[in-house]
């Protein structure tokens, strides 16, 4: 396939360098073939410009040598991790001490501790997104059902 694409690629230079020779353009010359697709077996210079471009091999290799060690894995997160599961476990302990209603109950509060809840600017806007959508789907819903009903009383 990439042999196929590379002669493609040759036979539309060399019928734009046609075209320019019978325009009688000498001035412009046909772009040089471009690096990545070309094909070192078809191409004997591709594979030199392609190993002048390349990384040096010894990147990335686990026995070279490092400067300077990586930072120390942040370690914030598990911490905070295993503070919820023993929080959890606590809890858990604490819902098999009471009874399944009051375990519930305290569920409950403790989630409503957690909940982000929103100013007053983001309530209002919020309100106003559910009113206008509201009124929107109201509106299609009333008009649809007078023009149903008109519909079925010209059919009866």
């Amino acid at each position: 396939m990439p042999r196929d694409r590379q002669r493609a690629k040759e036979r539309q230079e060399e019928r734009r360098a046609a075209r320019l020779r019978e325009r009688g353009d000498s001035a412009r010359q046909p772009a040089p073939p471009d690096d990545r697709d070309a094909d070192p077996i078809l191409d004997p210079g591709a594979e030199a410009r392609l190993a002048a471009a390349a990384p040096p091999e010894d990147t990335g290799r686990s026995d070279t040598v490092v400067e300077s060690p990586p930072p120390a894995p942040d370690m914030r997160d598990e911490r905070v991790a295993a503070d919820e599961r023993e929080l959890a476990r606590e809890e858990s302990e604490d819902a098999k001490k009471r009874g399944r209603v009051a375990a519930f109950l305290v569920a409950v509060w403790a989630e409503l501790q957690r909940v982000q809840w929103p100013d007053r600017k983001q309530l209002t806007t919020l309100t106003g997104v559910v009113l206008g959508f509201v009124l929107i789907a109201g509106g299609y819903l009333g008009l649809l059902d007078a023009i149903v009903s008109r519909l079925v009383q010209s059919i009866l």
